[in-house]
């Protein structure tokens, strides 16, 4: 008896796009930016992907596009078998339950003028869910986060940059959606604090299901989150694989370069500073 594997639950099949510039002559056509071309990818229920690369590969571009909130030049994005640019809004707007996004800024994606109540039950308002069923299950979800059913009236001028991150995804849990777009979720915040929501993230992962594309300049947090990551390089995908065999050993000179650019403490430094700082010392 054969097993068939199952759909896959993100499937991108060639997908380009180009940015229009600005006319610079009228009788001229308008240049253009080719920000993605042909990239084709899959993603499997519980494997989670990691897309690197450095600023201006088109890593944000293709967290849009996947997203839905620009359309392809060319190519095809399906989410549960369904082709997200053939959908009309309302239905895009009905299967948007399954699928939402984590921004990079927690401050600048939540609004100052809305408590956090409000905020994480806006994916609920749109859906048609009534308020009491709401202000359950924002609650709910706080719990997951590690937030207290205390702190839905609060605003988030209130919270701490981590905290405000929490509340993010927060309410892109609130649909109970089987992908999360995560855009650089950790890069405004402390070390300490990306530890602590990368933590989460792994928790959420295990106890809920749920599966991210977790786009990220930064190896190391790919590596603690993903099973599966690609490397995006001037709008196109130059390597993918497992976090081990693209970081131990990388076959695309880019993907070399970027490993490369992680900070590394040589081991037995400490070591070797101890011990001349104790030479000096003893010299003095």
């Amino acid at each position: 008896m054969t097993s068939t594997m199952p759909p896959p639950l993100l499937d991108v099949q060639q997908l380009s796009h180009h940015y229009r510039l600005p006319r610079r002559q009228l009788w001229r056509a308008p240049d253009a930016v080719v920000a993605l071309s042909d990239i084709s990818l899959q993603v499997h229920a519980g494997r989670s992907l990691g897309v690197v690369g450095e600023s201006g590969s088109g890593k944000s571009t293709l967290a849009r596009l996947i997203m839905a909130l620009d359309q392809p030049t060319s190519g095809h994005i399906r989410l549960l078998g369904q082709d997200l640019s053939a959908l009309t809004a309302s239905e895009l707007r009905a299967h948007r339950r399954h699928f939402q996004m984590v921004f990079q800024d927690p401050y600048g994606s939540l609004n100052p003028r809305q408590t956090v109540a409000r905020t994480v039950a806006e994916p609920l308002e749109a859906l048609g869910t009534s308020s009491p069923e709401r202000r359950q299950r924002v609650a709910e979800v706080l719990g997951q986060v590690g937030l207290r059913s205390s702190d839905l009236d609060k605003y988030p001028h209130e919270f701490s940059g981590g905290q405000r991150q929490r509340i993010a995804i927060a309410r892109a849990l609130i649909t109970r959606p089987q992908l999360i777009v995560a855009d650089e979720p950790v890069s405004a915040l402390d070390v300490s604090v990306q530890a602590q929501v990368l933590n989460l993230m792994q928790q959420l992962q295990k106890d809920s299901g749920v599966t991210f594309v977790l786009i990220s300049h930064d190896l190391a947090v790919v590596q603690q989150l993903c099973q599966d990551v690609v490397v995006l390089h001037r709008g196109r995908i130059v390597e993918r694989g497992s976090p081990e065999q693209l970081f131990t050993a990388p076959q695309h000179p880019y993907t070399s370069q970027l490993v490369q650019a992680v900070p590394r403490i040589a081991p037995g430094l400490a070591r070797v500073r101890r011990q001349a700082r104790a030479a000096a010392a003893a010299k003095g």
